[in-house]
């Protein structure tokens, strides 16, 4: 009966928490992004004492995960679908960052390995660029020197 009253006391605490996070939200705009969040975690609260109850510890919890999922392979490899959205966020950043620095980036591909690691970058850029020496650095900086830059158009 401790138990139950103890996870009441928390469902409650924790409720009164995310209702303060959610009124010193900045902006209005994050409240239903900032409330996805704390709702997810809501549910986590809640599940934790059912978990102990069934005694399910956080590796039976995590090998059902995976396995409702279909999640396959090493956990250290992304491939498929996941690769190449990978690859879209990669260009849609190293483009979002030239394009802060004033270079004209008309478009970015990146190819990327099963491991996650950057392996080519190509840029093309849509009006003449004079120094490409910053964009390079900037790109092995961020992914390493042995990473192949190519680029295209009037540079």
């Amino acid at each position: 009966m401790e138990w139950i009253l103890q996870w009441v006391k928390s469902g409650l605490l924790f409720g009164i928490v995310s209702s303060v996070i959610l009124m010193l939200c900045p902006n209005k705009s994050y409240a239903k992004h900032i409330g996805l969040v704390v709702g997810l975690l809501f549910i986590l609260v809640m599940l934790h004492p059912v978990m102990e109850l069934m005694q399910i510890d956080e590796d039976t919890y995590i090998s059902y995960i995976r396995d409702f999922f279909a999640v396959s392979g090493s956990p250290d490899e992304i491939s498929g679908d996941n690769l190449q959205l990978y690859e879209e966020a990669v260009a849609m950043q190293v483009k979002a960052a030239l394009s802060a620095s004033g270079y004209p980036v008309d478009k970015i591909e990146v190819q990327v390995e099963e491991d996650g690691s950057v392996s080519k970058v190509s840029i093309s850029f849509s009006d003449a660029v004079n120094n490409v020496e910053v964009p390079e650095q900037y790109i092995r900086e961020m992914f390493g020197e042995e990473v192949c830059v190519q680029y295209e158009g009037n540079w």
